[in-house]
């Protein structure tokens, strides 16, 4: 299947405006031949609120809310499956959330759990990775931060996701100038890093424009870039997938599997082992 990555910039404070944009790339998308899109992060708020007054204003019930509801409407009219990030509300709380919708409306909805700097000031944190089952395969979300821990990428490919789906807001300046290496940005090296570890797919949307790094990418089960988007230009990214290669290419060579020679006893936290040989000489 055809999977794109829309790279667009989203209007701070304008949900009127950035629902008209993301319907217009859903479009361009669906045009293009694509059988799934995904949007940036906070595709209906923007990320940059002044207050929590502000982003209770902008937030929007799930499945209720409008932009759920318009996704649900586009899915069905072209045939395309839609995940986007949205600034969530569920009474008082919010969530910085991220959707899966089809033509009958939500299929999931993932809220964010590892939060950036001052979002742990403005978001309820999300207790769940869950995977979804979709016509297009079995569906993981994060969203932006959450890709810098493999634990959360390696839970969701051990639940079974084939497609690991990352909406983002990443800025500029989380990479220096100096430190970067072709164009490489910390949102394209953690899905490299989790693509190639996991064994599955994963693509990233990234925000442009305000100081908004772009670099939206598919990655390949190996770890290979299979498409990459420019730094601040708009437009999508384009990449040819196969669900199967995600289970397939889980066996590395006829001996080695990539989870199947895990050694979860090694991985357990708590008092650190003495070293072999007894005790330490220097003390």
């Amino acid at each position: 299947m055809l999977l794109a990555c829309a790279q667009y910039a989203v209007r701070d404070g304008d949900p009127e405006t950035n629902l008209r944009l993301s319907l217009a790339w859903i479009s361009a998308a669906a045009r293009a031949g694509a059988d799934l899109v995904v949007l940036p992060e906070l595709s209906n708020s923007g990320c940059d609120l002044s207050s929590r007054e502000m982003a209770l204003r902008l937030a929007e019930g799930v499945p209720e809310g409008p932009t759920v509801r318009a996704w649900a409407e586009a899915s069905r009219d072209l045939g395309i499956l839609v995940v986007g990030g949205l600034l969530e509300a569920e009474g008082d709380a919010i969530y910085n959330s991220a959707v899966v919708v089809g033509p009958d409306g939500l299929l999931g909805c993932y809220r964010k759990t590892h939060f950036w700097d001052r979002e742990k000031l403005m978001y309820e944190p999300g207790r769940e990775l869950p995977v979804f089952e979709t016509p297009l395969g079995t569906l993981g979300l994060l969203v932006c931060y959450d890709a810098w821990f493999p634990e959360a990428i390696r839970t969701l490919a051990m639940r079974g996701a084939e497609i690991l789906c990352i909406p983002a807001n990443a800025p500029d300046d989380w990479v220096p100038e100096g430190q970067r290496r072709g164009g490489l940005t910390m949102l394209g090296a953690h899905a490299i890093a989790g693509g190639n570890a996991n064994r599955i797919y994963v693509a990233c949307a990234n925000r442009v424009g305000g100081g908004y790094q772009g670099r939206s990418c598919v990655v390949a089960p190996s770890g290979g870039v299979l498409a990459f988007g420019e730094a601040h230009e708009e437009g999508l990214v384009l990449a040819e997938v196969d669900r199967e290669r995600a289970r397939r290419e889980k066996h590395l060579t006829p001996y080695s599997h990539a989870f199947g020679d895990r050694n979860e006893e090694v991985y357990k936290v708590g008092p650190t082992p003495k070293p072999r040989g007894g005790d330490d000489p220097t003390s």
